[in-house]
């Protein structure tokens, strides 16, 4: 922390000095009598998580100050936020209506917000969820059925998270390509190195479809191998599932210097945070996405939330075991309707109405540690 000593002939001076060398969030540490008139002790407030016990005589009673100080701030703006959201409901009950909604269905902060504030003037509570429904429609990018994937053919590299679903939507995605080309025309291509029984789990799949099966042990390998399937209409690629924060999640993107286009296979049961971390490792760069396990989703608003806010474009969705009944083109409209349903959902997780102010003033603490804080100038 960093604690400066200001003296000054009085008190008006001194915190004039304070509020021009430190910025007007300064905090007064404490005040004494010095010959010269008055010595006041503070620091800028960005600094207080910061303590440093040599700078002034009584760093252990400042330290306490400042972390009592710390925590009546959070007390604080929580109860202001609380007020704040009282005070919009009554002043603007449409826009937090929407943001209900929202939060309600699994959409995050940040997309909800966004939506509120560009809510129209004038609607009717029907009228504004309509426009809610239509706006979310609008945004959600989904792949038409005139650009399909499998019908167009090419290599694609099925890229995500461990327990995503990759090798069973593989072999979705296989069956749908034997039905558009012919086996002889798609061939199967298992590059996860890392888990044990990859390969014999596709060798079934190719086995019952009746199309080829390439082992690649390696980028090398792949790379290799690659070349030799280029009359082949369609190239499936199965790799390894990977954590987001493992370092071997850099290994995707070298798939694009092959001539690989990745889709991106993202679970859509998962919470929130875990989502954006997927999108975020594999979803950079791919060519389109899958959402996966929608049969064991009650909530998929966060999935949706995060292609929205990423403009990924999803190519199908998937949800049952089934080979390849349970894969299929995304529809808008049935997704945001699905999302929206699942706000109503009677869970011991949803907020009361009770719970709402606590709610605002968790966000506002959220929002504050977010915030990049301002410098002043002295």
């Amino acid at each position: 922390m960093s604690v400066r000593k200001f003296v000054a002939a009085n008190a008006r001076e001194g915190l004039a000095r304070i509020r021009r060398e430190l910025g007007d969030d300064a905090v007064v540490l404490s005040t004494r009598p010095h010959p010269q008139g008055l010595e006041l002790v503070a620091s800028a407030y960005g600094d207080l998580a910061v303590p440093v016990a040599s700078e002034v005589p009584d760093a252990a009673g400042s330290s306490r100050i400042l972390a009592e100080l710390g925590r009546l701030r959070g007390m604080l703006q929580n109860q202001l936020a609380g007020l704040a959201w009282g005070a919009a409901r009554r002043r603007d009950p449409l826009r937090i209506e929407i943001l209900q909604t929202l939060f309600a269905a699994g959409f995050g902060s940040t997309l909800a917000r966004s939506l509120a504030a560009r809510l129209p003037r004038g609607l009717t509570p029907d009228a504004a969820q309509r426009w809610l429904r239509q706006v979310l429609i609008r945004n959600l990018p989904v792949l038409g059925r005139e650009a399909d994937l499998l019908a167009k053919g090419g290599c694609y590299a099925l890229v995500g998270s461990t327990g995503a679903g990759k090798t069973t939507t593989l072999a979705k995605l296989a069956a749908r390509g034997v039905d558009a080309h012919g086996a002889a025309q798609v061939a199967l291509v298992a590059a996860d190195a890392y888990r044990i029984g990859a390969a014999s789990q596709l060798t079934v799949y190719a086995d019952l479809l009746g199309v080829s099966l390439h082992v690649a042990a390696d980028q090398i390998s792949l790379a290799q191998l690659l070349p030799q399937l280029t009359a082949k209409k369609l190239i499936l690629i199965d790799t390894a599932g990977l954590a987001p924060s493992d370092p071997r999640t850099r290994e995707v993107k070298a798939l694009d210097a092959l001539g690989v286009r990745r889709l991106a296979v993202i679970s859509a049961n998962q919470q929130g945070a875990a989502i954006e971390q997927a999108m975020t490792h594999f979803g950079q760069g791919a060519a389109a996405c899958i959402l996966t396990k929608l049969d064991e989703t009650p909530q998929p608003g966060a999935a949706l939330d995060s292609l929205i806010r990423h403009r990924l474009t999803l190519a199908y969705i998937s949800g049952g075991q089934r080979v390849p009944e349970d894969l299929h083109a995304p529809n808008a409209a049935y997704l945001i309707d699905r999302a929206l349903k699942g706000a109503q959902l009677a869970t011991p997780y949803a907020l009361e109405a009770e719970d709402w102010p606590l709610f605002a003033g968790v966000e506002a603490e959220r929002a504050e540690c977010r915030a990049p804080k301002s410098v002043n100038a002295a």
